[in-house]
């Protein structure tokens, strides 16, 4: 759920998203707001969450209005320790160039083949 309660997602649209990784499992978005909100205005955090459990998966967004206040964040909060973990701040990709996310980790890209056939040996 978002830091700004249950009115409904806010207009994301010309925003700046911020990617933060290795948050704890228990960092609520109420939790991360004093720490972003010192850099500009916060539009929005989301915490996604495990769909089965409802358990926080390990990263977070933050959005903000404008990009400068986006990249001081960028360079003030990456590397800062909340809640006991050294979190990664970084502004977040979308699409197919995405990274993939387990755990609050971006995953590296496995080299393997996606053929479903079996190996010829």
């Amino acid at each position: 759920m978002s830091h700004f309660g249950r009115t409904g997602p806010p207009d994301i649209t010309d925003t700046y998203s911020l990617l933060v990784l290795n948050i704890s499992f228990r960092t609520t978005a109420d939790d991360l707001f004093p720490y972003f909100d010192k850099y500009g205005k916060v539009v929005d955090i989301f915490i996604p969450r495990n769909r089965r459990t409802g358990d926080s998966r390990g990263f977070a967004f933050v959005r903000y209005k404008y990009a400068d206040e986006a990249q001081k964040a960028v360079d003030r909060l990456d590397g800062k320790v909340v809640d006991g973990r050294e979190i990664t701040v970084q502004f977040a990709k979308y699409g197919p160039n995405a990274e993939r996310i387990d755990k609050g980790r971006i995953i590296e890209p496995s080299s393997r083949s996606r053929s479903r056939s079996p190996r010829r040996r």
